[in-house]
């Protein structure tokens, strides 16, 4: 153990003088400075691998053009005052002994931060800071850091982009071809560190600014969320607990857990864990003609920190809006919570959701168009991590219409109505509803009408009844309007005309008076009626149908019977009036007769009757007075044949007048006697004789009453004789005929054609009587004896006479009117579909009947001298001969009055009705000779008197507000009412304060009342006004009292005639005008006051303006009824206009609408631009600018806009970069008035190509809308300045400008730079130019080029690019330029290549020839002293192995 020892001793010992004498001998092979400040020695030792063996570079390795090694050649470890150091700048000399001076290396310094840093990293991650944690050996450590070091300074490996390698020369310097492969994984293992440096976790940012924002899902009670980094870096960061939300990291993933809502986003800040060393620092070391090195190694200042944001998941608001009419999109909707609110508007499916939400509650309101119900607000609440629905119906504004249907008849059930015209939403209505039983027709949930009412009309009404006329009918909402509609008969009346079938009037003695016709429906008889003088009649009116007919029932004298039926026509459907008049003309055949005469004479004593040929005679209508003037028709002539024999054509209706006017010379004409023809195609024949027999019979005819002979022709009578036997005689021609009835002539009296044979009890018998009279059968008894007789025109005869009384007759009057005999009450409710009971009004509808009337007075006058056959007038013309009074029946009659023509009368009406002015012309007929009196019978009808009520309605007008000329007047209803009982007869009975009618108003404001109302007392009031109207409840009295007979109808107007008068409901609309973010009153805002249908809202089209005053007060007064929009037109000022409209309604006379309306202060924006800080940039790369736009006065919780566009101030217009404007926007949700927001503006410097002032303009917006701009190109605070990048080089060789070749030549080219950015990477190129020719300076064929990678700390600086080449080349004078190029990331930014310029160039001399060596010349002794001691060292190393090895074979 103890020879152990001492070898081991010996060995140390021998090593220790190895040490000494290779510090001896470098000391006189180096140069040594003195030492000055604080200095560091340097010393060198090998590296060795795991194997022991030494590392070497396994193949040249060259950097700015130093060698750093070469093959086989050791790297070396470098120690500074025996303390671990790193070269850092490859392949310039440094030698063991050599001193450094602290802080004194150039180098360190022009590395910039970004290099030094990244070196620091390197030590950190390498051998200094994590050599614990590294494999391999400590030399392997040590180089892997050197290399890397030397990466950095040399541009190698990026400062940027995760610290990348780009350029392996270092690392293949030494592990070329899989040398040194621990080496080489302690290098990976550095590299990766550095690359994972800045890296965070995939779901983090190292900018705080761009952190993300994760949102906690709730689930089971508290709120999580897990992220996970794919970057594997996760482990790398150390996550506390912030703000109340835990964090927990299992793997790559980490889970984030609270019990709470977080409301406001938690901000997790982590720093890299990174190797720390303690209170160490890192040392640079330098000489400005020796390598410099570092020592040391110092924690990370600024370590890479990881920012990511998390709160809990925000709610979302959806809203689902629906429609009746399918209108969803483009609704506007306002979200508002305490400091939020938002107006959205739907989309086309009629939706919108509002995401990011702050949980809580939320009241959402519609702004309701007019023609929708008003919608009330909800109330969503908002939770986290769900989305809450709300759904919003708009509803059609609607009403109800309903009808009531009355119609005399009372048939009121299944009546269709038509409603058409266009609602307030503008759809077009086509509606149609029926009655029901009780007569009213609801047409339910119409849309509300628009300023134009909607027409109401009844279709298909029956054809019995007139059409009613169409009514406007305004539906309102909520609200049930009532109109009503009766349905009136079509009635008729029909005048008859009667004329002759030949001659059109009457002929002979004939009447077209008197006939009897009857008015029949479906074959039963309704009335008679008697034609007039005229031969007319008019019926009264009758409900109009299908299967009225006429037909006569009595022809008027000298007329037969018409068998004919009429069809009147009265089919309703013909008609559209009322009151509908038919004509019918009915033509009548006369009754006609022949008068047939045999006229035979004799000489008057043979009594031979010899037919008297020749005998003429003149036959006339008696009334015609003579034969000339009698009508042709009426008159004929008659010549006697052979025979005797002549007859006449046919003779209408009448007594005629036989006159002889010819006859045998010495014959008597026979006296002129009458003939009644009065029997159809009957011929009347009589026997003439002139010769008179003494046994003729004559026979007188006398009035029983007044003993006067009847002239009258026709009445008949049969001759007996004692025994019974009737007396016939004969006549021979032209036929011997027998007759047994004998006729009075004309006047009154008639002889026997034969005698009678003497004898008494003869009798006459009357089977004729004269026309007006009564027949009497009684006989009467004559004798043929002598004193019987006597002497007439020399003819015997017995005269014998017969007494008739003049038939009479009775005259019945019928007196019929309406009478008020039911009423009918139609409505008063009903129960709808969903068992709701709805009321309707009840209206009465009174109905009438007709019925005889009593209390009427007739008086009956004669029309005519009333003269009876025997020529006695009985009553003068116009005599009153009775006067009669209606029973309860509605009927008088006369006494007995001689027949004859009467004018009846009307001269007391019944009580209610109007007087029948219109005599009526009754003629009491002959009706036959065995009536004893005649009855003739006329009708009354007499009119109801009526009342018409009407009335005349005026609306106030207001022209500011269009309101009373748009036919609002047609909104109006009045009704009509009982202000009494009304009692029917068969009592029935209309209420007091029972309805009876309801009207509208016509456009000009005239209405009728147009039901038929009876007698009694009544009030009019108004039920229904336009709805900008106040309802009047004021009773209109109206008292229809019977006026007398002779006023038909009672006109009354309500309210004595004069206007009833509406006034327009008035409401006052008062606005408070406030600041939203202060709540302080704003005076100054103009308002406008607009109709609803406005769309353009200006001071022109405002029907008021108003300004809020001090108190932030505006008002509009006296404003109608109606629907409004307020809109603010001029906002006051330093305020942004609000452009929401509100809805305002005033409903109620003299209602105060109170509305608020929030304004917001023009926002105010300042801002700050700078690029990475600074207000002046070089024009070096593409750089970010951001400006810090500072706002006040905005919204909290509402979207907006910032957005910019930069301008060069130079030109006040766009800035142009390759053409194309650079603008940028930030959209925020601001949580405060007051804040901050940043608009970042990316652009590419390097097309700049002047120095430029770039100036930021920016714009506020809002929903498209510009609320402010700042855009000052003289503000400082919104300038930033490119500058162009300049640079300048000054070329020396040893600091000389000419220089004598000496072996290699290192031109130092000392670049002066402007205008950089500091902390940015950059490169400068450089190439060697030969002045003389202009092209490249040439070595060995290529081109001496350098360049020099670094990162300046300020704007300008300079930097050194050295050029190292062999000058033996140089063989003359030779001037060489340096030409240098300045880049950034691979761009070329500046330029300099003067080959004039003096700075740039350097002259070298070829090396002259040597000279001998001077005496005392002991340049080389040190060089021989130094090779001396290495011998020295290499001796001792010998024995020192030699022993070694020696012991070691001992043992």
């Amino acid at each position: 153990m103890k020879d152990i020892l001492t070898k081991r001793k010996f060995t140390r010992l021998t090593a220790l003088l190895l040490v000494v004498a290779v510090i001896f001998g470098t000391m006189f092979a180096l140069p040594v400075s003195a030492a000055s400040g604080d200095k560091v020695t340097i010393t060198f030792d090998y590296c060795y691998d795991s194997t022991g063996n030494t590392i070497k570079f396994q193949q040249t390795t060259v950097s700015d053009g130093y060698t750093v090694g070469t093959p086989g050649e050791e790297l070396c470890k470098i120690f500074a005052d025996g303390k671990e150091a790193y070269c850092i700048e490859p392949g310039h000399t440094l030698y063991s002994g050599n001193t450094l001076t602290e802080d004194g290396s150039t180098v360190w310094k022009n590395l910039g931060s970004a290099k030094q840093k990244a070196i620091n990293l390197a030590l950190l991650y390498g051998k200094p800071g994590s050599g614990k944690s590294l494999s391999g050996t400590e030399d392997q450590k040590w180089v892997a850091t050197q290399l890397i070091v030397w990466e950095f300074v040399s541009g190698c490996r990026s400062t940027a982009n995760g610290y990348k390698c780009t350029n392996t020369k270092f690392i293949d310097g030494i592990c070329a071809d899989g040398a040194n492969p621990g080496v080489k994984s302690v290098y990976n293992a550095i590299s990766k560190s550095l690359v994972n440096y800045s890296t965070v976790p995939s779901f983090a940012s190292a900018i705080a600014l761009k952190a993300e924002t994760y949102e906690m899902k709730y689930s089971d009670g508290k709120y999580t969320l897990t992220l996970t980094d794919s970057n594997s870096i996760l482990s790398d960061f150390s996550l506390k607990t912030t703000g109340g939300v835990s964090a927990s990291v299992s793997g790559s993933k980490l889970t984030l857990t609270s019990s709470n809502p977080v409301n406001d986003a938690v901000t997790f800040n982590s720093a890299k864990s990174m190797p720390s060393v303690g209170n160490t620092t890192l040392v640079p070391y330098g000489d400005a003609s020796l390598q410099d090195v570092i020592t040391g190694v110092e924690n990370d200042a600024d370590p890479i920190r990881a920012y990511f944001k998390v709160k809990t998941s925000s709610g979302n608001l959806k809203l689902v809006k629906t429609s009746e009419d399918g209108n969803v999109a483009n609704i506007e909707f306002t979200v508002k919570d305490d400091g939020y609110s938002k107006t959205v508007k739907t989309n086309s499916k009629g939706e919108f959701e509002l995401t990011d939400l702050v949980p809580g509650n939320y009241t959402v309101t519609e702004i309701t168009d007019s023609k929708y119900e008003t919608q009330k607000s909800q109330n969503v609440k908002v939770e986290s991590g769900k989305t809450a629905t709300v759904t919003f119906e708009n509803v059609l504004k609607k009403g109800s219409l309903e009808v009531v249907k009355t119609s005399e008849d009372n048939f009121n059930e299944g009546v269709e109505f038509h409603l058409y015209g266009t609602s307030l939403s503008g759809a077009s209505i086509d509606l149609y509803a029926t009655t029901n039983a009780d007569g009213v027709a609801k047409f339910e949930n119409v849309l509300v009408s628009s300023d134009k009412p909607y027409t109401l009309e009844e279709v298909n009404t029956a054809d019995r009844y007139v059409i009613p006329k169409k009514q406007t009918a305004p539906i309102e909402w909520n609200k049930v309007t009532q109109r009503s509609f009766e349905n009136v008969l079509k009635k008729w009346n029909l005048t008859v005309t009667k004329v002759d079938s030949e001659t059109k009037t009457a002929q002979g003695d004939a009447t077209l008076a008197g006939a009897v016709y009857g008015i029949y429906n479906d074959g039963k008889l309704i009335d008679k009626y008697t034609t007039d003088n005229n031969g007319s009649f008019t019926t009264s009116y009758y409900l109009c149908g299908d299967n009225w007919t006429l037909k006569e029932i009595e022809p008027s004298e000298g007329y037969l019977l018409d068998e004919t039926e009429y069809h009147i026509g009265a089919e309703a459907k013909k008609y559209t009036l009322e009151n509908n008049s038919v004509s019918i003309g009915v033509t009548e055949d006369i009754l006609k007769g022949k008068i047939a005469i045999i006229k035979h004479t004799d000489d008057g004593s043979t009594k031979i009757e010899t037919p008297e040929k020749g005998a003429e005679f003149q036959v006339y209508l008696k009334s015609s007075g003579s034969y000339a003037k009698a009508k042709e028709s009426e008159r004929d002539t008659l010549v006697c044949d052979e025979y005797g024999f002549a007859e006449t054509k046919d003779l209408p209706y009448g007594t005629y007048t036989v006159h002889q006017t010819k006859g045998w010379n010495g014959t008597e004409f026979i006296s002129d006697f009458d003939v009644f023809v009065s029997e159809n195609n009957k011929t009347y024949k009589y026997l003439i004789n002139n010769a008179s027999l003494e046994s003729y019979v004559k026979i007188i005819k006398v009035d029983s009453e007044t003993g006067k002979q009847i002239p009258y022709a026709g009445a008949g009578f049969q001759i007996y004789d004692s025994n019974g036997n009737k007396v016939t005689m004969k006549y021979t021609y032209p036929n011997v005929t027998e007759i047994d009835t004998f006729y009075t002539n004309s006047d009154g009296y008639l002889i026997t054609p034969e005698t009678l044979p003497y004898g008494k009890g003869y009798s006459v018998v009357e089977v004729q009587a004269p026309y007006g009279y009564i027949l009497d059968s009684t006989p009467v008894y004559f004798d043929i004896t002598a004193e019987n007789t006597s002497e007439e025109n020399g003819v015997t005869i017995v005269k014998t006479e017969k007494k008739n009384t003049p038939q009479k007759g009775a005259i019945t009057v019928e007196k019929t009117g309406e009478i008020f005999s039911n009423v009918t009450a139609v409505g008063g409710g009903y129960t709808d579909e969903n068992g709701n009971d709805v009321a309707l009004p009840t209206i009465y509808q009174p109905e009438y009947s007709v019925s005889g009337l009593s209390g009427a007075v007739f008086e009956i006058y004669a029309d005519e001298n009333i003269t009876t056959p025997d020529g006695t007038v009985r009553y003068t013309k116009d005599t009153l001969v009775d006067a009669i009074t209606t029973g309860e029946k509605g009927t008088a009659t006369s006494k007995q009055l001689y027949l004859g023509k009467y004018r009846v009368v009307e001269t007391v009406a019944p009580y209610g009705t109007v007087i029948n002015p219109e005599p009526h012309t009754i003629e009491l007929t002959y009706s036959g000779q065995n009536e004893k009196v005649t009855n003739t019978s006329t009708s009354f009808t007499n009119d109801r008197q009526k009342a018409e009520i009407d009335l005349t309605k005026v609306l106030e007008q207001n022209e500011k507000f269009n309101i009373g000329s748009n036919a609002e007047i047609r909104n109006v209803a009045f009704g009509l009412y009982a202000d009494e009982d009304l009692k029917a007869s068969n009592g029935t009975v209309i209420p007091k304060n029972g309805l009876i009618e309801i009207i509208t108003c016509d456009e000009k404001g005239k209405a009728q009342f147009t039901t038929d109302i009876p007698i009694g007392s009544y009030y009019v009031k108004e039920i229904s006004t336009d709805n900008h109207y106040i309802l009047s409840d004021k009773k209109y009295p109206v008292v229809f009292e019977y006026a007398g007979q002779n006023t038909a109808t009672v006109r009354i107007s309500v309210n004595d005639g004069e206007p009833i008068e509406n006034e327009i409901i008035y409401g006052t609309i008062k606005g408070l005008k406030i600041d939203r973010e202060t709540g302080e009153n704003i005076a100054g805002t103009l308002f406008g006051l607009f109709s609803i249908t406005e769309t353009k809202f200006t001071e022109e089209t405002a029907i008021l303006t108003s300004e809020s005053n001090e108190e932030g007060i505006f008002t509009f007064e006296n404003v109608p009824y109606g629907e409004y929009i307020v809109s603010e037109l001029k906002p006051a000022e330093d305020y942004l206009p609000n452009e929401e409209n509100y809805t305002v309604t005033i409903s109620e006379n003299k209602e105060i609408i109170e509305i608020t309306i929030e304004n917001d202060k023009i926002p105010e924006l300042g801002t700050t631009a700078t690029i990475d800080g600074k207000k002046e940039v070089g024009a070096t790369e593409v750089f970010t600018l951001e400006d810090v736009v500072e706002y006040k006065h905005l919204v909290p919780g509402k979207e907006y806009t910032v957005k910019g566009v930069l301008m060069d101030k130079a030109t006040g217009k766009e800035l142009l970069i390759d053409g194309k404007k650079i603008t940028s926007e930030a959209t925020f949700i601001p949580d405060e008035p007051t804040g901050e927001v940043i608009v970042s503006f990316e652009f590419d410097a390097r097309y700049i190509n002047e120095e430029t002032n770039i100036v930021v303009f920016e714009s506020l917006y809002s929903e498209d809308k510009e609320l402010a701009v700042h855009a000052d190109l003289e503000d400082v605070g919104q300038n930033v300045t490119v500058k162009i990048p300049k640079i300048g080089t000054k070329a020396s060789i040893d600091g000389k400008k000419e220089f004598t070749v000496n072996g290699d030549i290192t031109i130092d080219d000392v670049v002066s730079y402007k205008n950089l950015t500091a902390g940015k990477e950059y490169t400068i190129s450089g190439v060697l130019m030969d002045k003389a020719t202009g092209k490249a300076f040439l070595v060995d064929g290529k081109e001496v080029c350098s360049e020099v990678t670094f990162t300046p700390e300020t704007a300008d600086g300079e930097v050194t690019v050295s050029f190292t080449f062999d000058g033996s080349v140089i063989t003359k004078e030779t001037e060489i330029v340096a030409f240098e190029t300045l880049y950034c990331e691979g761009t070329e930014i500046a330029v300099h290549a003067d080959i004039e310029d003096e700075n740039q160039t350097v002259t070298i001399h070829p090396q002259p020839e040597p000279e001998k060596p001077q005496t005392g010349d002991n340049s080389n002794l040190g060089f021989y002293i130094g090779l001396a001691s290495v011998a020295v060292g290499c001796l001792i190393a010998f024995l020192i192995i030699k022993f070694k090895k020696k012991d070691e074979d001992d043992e």
